[in-house]
């Protein structure tokens, strides 16, 4: 039996109130997704199937559910297949298990929204010098790798 460790109860609160502070400023300074959202036409939530679809290959209506945090998942799904960026296909093994797929109009929105990002991110990033720019970096790059272990 793994004995649980006692973390910091300031340490606790201060990551609490950094993710108060964090959020707002991520989609405020980076990520203008009101921005992206009028220029593609996809909301967020869109954005983020279709990244995890390239990401991982093949997944699960109730795959993308769990990991997106979001019951009713079908809806969203719809959307997209109806806009022919995914299909979907019945798992050969579990005839109930619909597993969606990234089709290549998926990958040329998403490439699309990435760049649109990214544009966003090269104007913000000339107000920080090239050290700061490696912290923001090498900083996204824990923050998602710890919370993608939890």
């Amino acid at each position: 039996m793994t004995k649980k460790r006692t973390l910091d109860p300031e340490m606790i609160d201060s990551v609490a109130q950094n993710m108060f502070y964090a959020l707002p400023l991520i989609k405020k300074r980076l990520l203008h997704m009101d921005i992206v959202q009028k220029e593609h036409g996809t909301p967020l939530s869109h954005v983020q199937v279709l990244a995890m679809l390239q990401d991982v290959g093949m997944m699960s209506v109730s795959e993308i559910s769990r990991r997106l945090g979001i019951a009713n998942i079908t809806p969203l799904v719809d959307r997209l297949f109806e806009a022919g960026y995914v299909d979907r296909q019945h798992d050969e093994n579990d005839r109930r298990v619909v597993n969606i797929v990234l089709l290549p109009a998926g990958m040329e929105k998403l490439a699309s929204i990435r760049a649109t990002i990214s544009r966003q991110i090269q104007t913000q990033a000339e107000d920080l010098s090239l050290s700061e720019f490696r912290e923001l970096h090498d900083s996204l790059e824990s923050v998602v790798r710890i919370l993608s272990s939890l």
